[in-house]
């Protein structure tokens, strides 16, 4: 005999079945690449991400500057750097990989991609010695002509390696002790490098990318007292850094030695007692034409707040030496701006992966326009 409870529960279950909806079969997906990106624009933005929360799987994101609407991403791997050619036609991801994903044999190489479509182009073998840092301008540069490829090593001995874009080949590398970030000039086959003693090396390179001569300039800046953030914004042969107590220097780089020019202050005096000091991974930048200079920064700065997100946007021209205005922003831990006649500030935000935007020029407006989530822990921003 069935106990009852076992024929109670079979009967249930075949009702269940019997009474069972059918349901059409789903057609399969079908995933698609898009062949290329949107048509280029001066607007455009790639947004890099060491994503910290997942060191091994960094990326890089292409962000269209208009709508914060992601246009496409790119898989950067371990500590990545990476950096556009000048034409903008290229994109170079200089990263580290290891064979049991975060240990293991180290392996390193250059991926070049297609910057219209985001294709893989070539691989570039490296050897394992190029800088395990935030990725931060000046750490993968070219040379003003596009010929090299310039990388910052740091095993910790510090080093400038030359890699040749057409041949795919490591030509040199340059050691540079104490000294810091690949400064390309643009008219000169030459590269300079910012010193912890307050002084810039520059290095001549021959026809070959082969070191040619060293030069150092005299001592120009306090890296005790008034340190130059490492980050700068370019023009030309010119480089504008701005230091922790918020001042501006400007480096001519074309020479065999660099020229600095004379410190000049972003505040007031009344404004230098408040402690109103730049911060952040990439505090600075320049719209070219018009000479306009942006600095992001922070009230009752202090010894140690270097890395401290801004309040403030100081606007100023690097001509007159003059600060031209101030402009409140959202928390912002760096700034870029389009080029050309209509330009676009952008700052954005590394804890929140966000990115506020600002109609350009010489009077700053936020535009509304607010994006977030576009990944962990994003450092660098470039644009078109």
């Amino acid at each position: 005999m069935i106990p009852k409870r076992v024929f109670l529960f079979s009967m249930l279950a075949g009702l269940a079945v019997g009474s069972a909806p059918a349901f059409a079969e789903l057609p399969v997906d079908t995933i698609t690449v898009r062949s290329s990106l949107p048509p280029v624009h001066p607007y455009r933005l790639y947004f890099t991400d060491v994503a910290l929360p997942h060191l091994s799987d960094g990326k890089l994101t292409v962000i269209d500057g208009r709508n914060l609407k992601v246009e496409g991403m790119v898989s950067t791997g371990a500590f990545a750097q990476n950096t556009l050619s000048p034409d903008r036609a290229e994109l170079y991801v200089m990263t580290t990989y290891y064979t049991k994903m975060n240990r293991g044999v180290r392996s390193e190489e250059i991926l070049v991609f297609d910057a219209k479509t985001l294709a893989l182009k070539q691989e570039i073998p490296y050897p394992a010695r190029h800088a395990q840092a935030l990725p931060y301008l000046g750490t993968l540069r070219t040379s003003g002509d596009g010929r090299f490829i310039l990388v910052q090593n740091a095993t910790p001995a510090t080093s400038i390696s030359v890699v040749d874009r057409q041949s795919g080949k490591m030509v040199s590398e340059i050691p540079t002790p104490g000294c810091f970030i690949v400064y390309p000039a643009q008219t000169t086959n030459r590269v300079s490098t910012l010193c912890g003693d307050g002084t810039m090396l520059t290095i001549t390179l021959d026809e070959q990318g082969n070191p040619a001569g060293k030069n150092k300039t005299a001592k120009f800046f306090d890296p005790d007292e008034d340190p130059l953030f490492s980050p700068a914004a370019q023009d030309g042969d010119t480089y504008h850094f701005v230091t922790y107590k918020g001042n501006v220097v400007s480096i001519n780089v074309a020479g065999e030695t660099a020229v600095p020019e004379k410190a000049w202050p972003l505040g007031l005096p009344s404004e230098a007692k408040q402690n109103w000091r730049p911060g952040g991974s990439q505090p600075v930048a320049l719209h070219k034409d018009s000479g306009t200079l942006y600095v992001a920064l922070h009230p009752k700065g202090f010894e140690g707040s270097h890395k401290n997100p801004a309040e403030e946007i100081w606007v100023a021209d690097v001509k007159a030496k003059a600060r031209l205005a101030r402009v409140k922003t959202p928390h912002a831990n760096g700034l870029a701006v389009s080029q050309g006649d209509a330009p676009r500030l952008f700052a954005f935000n590394t804890e929140g992966a966000s990115i506020t935007v600002f109609d350009g020029g010489r009077r700053l407006k936020q535009l509304g326009l607010v994006g977030k989530g576009f990944g962990d822990t994003p450092t660098q921003m470039e644009v078109q």
